[in-house]
């Protein structure tokens, strides 16, 4: 939409889900009043079905293409990559590959569906030689990948995941009100975990983390503001000693959560396995703009370079050993940056620096706005 509103012609085009069609009208209405279109096929899970949905997505991208006369294909990931080089090939557009995470290679590790995921990595060199850009959303994760097909002639560029700072804002009273909500006392440190839980997201390694910060600060209360599978939670704290009445679990409306945020003290951003070397957490950006320090571990995405105390009141843990955890909160806890400096530091995650950044790269390659 931001692009959109930059002057560029806009097709979207997308495998959606049953059960969003609440959502989808919704985004309709907002990308109609935007200039943008949006075509959609019905997602069906893998196997049979991820065939069926590229070939569906085949055949509403060559009649787009031809009909609208597309300069440029914005490829979103692996999946659709066959598709776009189809279109590539037929209609002599060009074609940015957003690479985004390790999407194949996560798959595999996760040991779910894998011919889809080993018959897509296999296709990831043909996807990078033939792309005509490539956007990652960290550097780490492009460095690797350079090295991994020194071969290709792309140009490459990194935008990271990008964060509203219109709705991610400083906002105190919010946060004092999410407190009450949660019958959280006020002078309680509060840490938060924002997002999914799974294999992933290192649930076992966030209680130990909450455990040592109780060690620092009795009255701490862990604040899980999750999506899916929160039962994880009460058998992790369990596992790990923690008392179920230092917990909140909870979930709510986008436009509720910098609520929440605000009511935190600092946050955790964890993440394992190859996918994390591309890691761009939107958390992370959403975080900071609400002013709260996050503390990660080495080796997400380019977390290294991007956090620390002195820019950002944050920090990426060397390891997460029980005495690095410790250092690493008491530093967090130290706070040598205020949260309007917090949220300054990390303008380089806003919404506007990423319409910013995309559309320089729309230009390079010729896109112009059309």
């Amino acid at each position: 939409m931001g692009l959109a509103g930059r002057g560029y012609d806009i097709h979207l085009l997308s495998a959606e889900k049953a059960g969003t069609e609440a959502i989808a009208a919704d985004y309709r209405a907002r990308f109609a009043a935007a200039g943008v279109r949006w075509t959609t096929i019905r997602y069906h899970k893998p196997l049979v079905g991820t065939v069926r949905d590229l070939l569906a997505m085949m055949h509403a991208a060559l009649r787009i293409a031809r009909r609208e006369r597309i300069a440029l294909v914005h490829c979103r990931s692996h999946p659709p990559m066959p598709v776009a080089l189809a279109v590539k090939r037929w209609t002599g557009a060009r074609v940015l590959f957003d690479f985004r995470d390790f999407w194949a290679d996560s798959g595999i590790a996760k040991g779910r569906f894998v011919p889809v995921y080993r018959w897509i990595k296999r296709r990831e060199r043909g996807f990078i030689l033939g792309a005509d850009h490539v956007n990652c959303i960290t550097a780490r994760g492009g460095e690797h990948l350079r090295r991994l097909y020194p071969e290709q002639r792309a140009s490459w560029s990194v935008i990271p995941c990008c964060a509203d700072f219109d709705l991610f804002r400083l906002d105190a009273d919010a946060g004092t009100a999410a407190r009450a909500r949660l019958n959280i006392p006020a002078d309680a440190t509060v840490l938060l975990y924002l997002g999914s839980l799974g294999p992933d997201y290192l649930l076992d390694d966030m209680m130990r983390l909450f455990k040592e910060l109780r060690g620092l600060r009795s009255n701490a209360v862990f604040l899980l503001m999750v999506n899916n599978d929160s039962d994880l939670v009460e058998q992790a704290a369990a596992a790990a000693g923690i008392p179920q009445d230092t917990l909140r679990v909870a979930n709510a409306q986008r436009k509720e959560v910098p609520g929440f945020i605000a009511a935190a003290d600092l946050s955790v951003v964890f993440r394992a396995d190859l996918s994390k070397l591309g890691c761009s957490p939107t958390k992370l950006g959403e975080t900071l703009a609400c002013g709260v320090p996050v503390i990660a571990n080495n080796g997400v995405g380019d977390l290294d370079a991007l956090l620390s105390p002195a820019v950002n009141g944050s920090l990426a843990l060397a390891d997460l050993a029980p005495a690095t955890m410790r250092a690493g909160l008491e530093q967090v806890l130290a706070r040598m940056k205020t949260s309007a400096q917090i949220r300054k530091s990390a303008l380089a995650f806003s919404l506007e620096a990423g319409i910013g950044a995309y559309a320089s790269v729309y230009e390079a390659l010729g896109a112009g706005e059309c």
